[in-house]
């Protein structure tokens, strides 16, 4: 059976509150949704798709009367050239920056992050520029290009400007996210990440900083009585994920009064996480940002 979507689903998948959504189905029919026995409203994975498409191409200056004949394939060829145009200028705009840092321009690296951030959206920085900006110098710090000391300063830039993005805190409480990380993994970048995308897809967040020893994390989800808990899992020097996460969730297991659902950001499966059974804990593993970015976008 076709897995269908109401209207609430389909809006936060694309940003487009339901109100503008009807209006393009009446005035443009763009969608054809079926109905349930109470007359709402479903729609398809094509039509999900097909919402997703066109507010990505809105957001880039296409208008909607121009779009609405376009059927999917031709959406996805048009999309396809957007974003062929958009990894040109990505890297063009990352290899400025490291040209800058190579040289210890601190300060002119800071205004062109700082002219980015300030250019853009909230998810679409973090997409565009943070991520693929902080895996460029990982990997030539890691062939010698560049030094430990370049990469921290622009982390350091990076931290700071995501910390001065403001969205507001929207969504019901049965949508709240913890985020924090377990004790031992110090970096907390990654979870400032997911707690903007998060209010970008208006889920509300309890951000609570890194290193928590496990008891003292189960005590504080149980006063927030938080469903979900955003754990930034990522191994370091100090914290090695293959022979800590079980462990890890294990006692907070044994802290927690509800059950909650537990996103392993940055995780991988292995076989002791898969065989093992908690009380409490249901948990999904988080490869990439982009698939953290799917899943709060499908959640109805």
């Amino acid at each position: 059976m076709e897995k269908k979507f109401g209207i609430k689903v389909i809006s936060n998948s694309c940003g487009i509150l339901p109100h503008t959504l009807r209006v393009w189905e009446q005035r443009y029919q763009i969608f054809a949704p079926d109905r349930d026995s109470h007359g709402q409203r479903l729609y398809s994975e094509q039509d999900l798709n097909k919402a997703q498409l066109l507010a990505k191409l809105i957001q880039h200056g296409h208008s909607i009367g121009a779009l609405a004949s376009l059927g999917l394939e031709a959406l996805e060829d048009l999309n396809s050239t957007l974003d062929r145009q958009e990894t040109s200028n990505e890297k063009l705009s990352i290899q400025h920056l490291l040209n800058m840092l190579a040289n210890y321009a601190i300060d002119d690296v800071l205004k062109e992050i700082q002219h980015l951030r300030l250019s853009m959206g909230a998810k679409e920085f973090i997409f565009e520029v943070v991520l693929p900006m902080m895996g460029e110098i990982g990997t030539l710090v890691a062939i010698g290009n560049y030094s430990v000391t370049q990469e921290h300063i622009l982390s350091t830039i990076i931290r700071d400007q995501l910390g001065q993005i403001y969205l507001p805190n929207l969504g019901s409480k049965n949508r709240e996210m913890v985020l924090a990380t377990p004790d031992g993994n110090l970096h907390e970048l990654s979870i400032i990440m997911a707690d903007i995308i998060c209010r970008a897809n208006r889920m509300p967040t309890r951000f609570l900083g890194a290193a928590h020893p496990a008891e003292c994390l189960g005590e504080a989800i149980n006063a927030l009585k938080s469903p979900f808990l955003v754990l930034g899992v990522v191994s370091s020097d100090h914290w090695n994920y293959q022979q800590n996460i079980v462990k890890y969730l294990s006692k907070l297991d044994r802290y927690l009064k509800h059950d909650i659902t537990v996103l392993l950001g940055g995780g991988q499966t292995c076989k002791e996480l898969d065989q093992h059974n908690f009380v409490h804990i249901r948990y999904k593993v988080i490869g990439t940002f982009l698939e953290f970015d799917q899943f709060l976008r499908a959640m109805p």
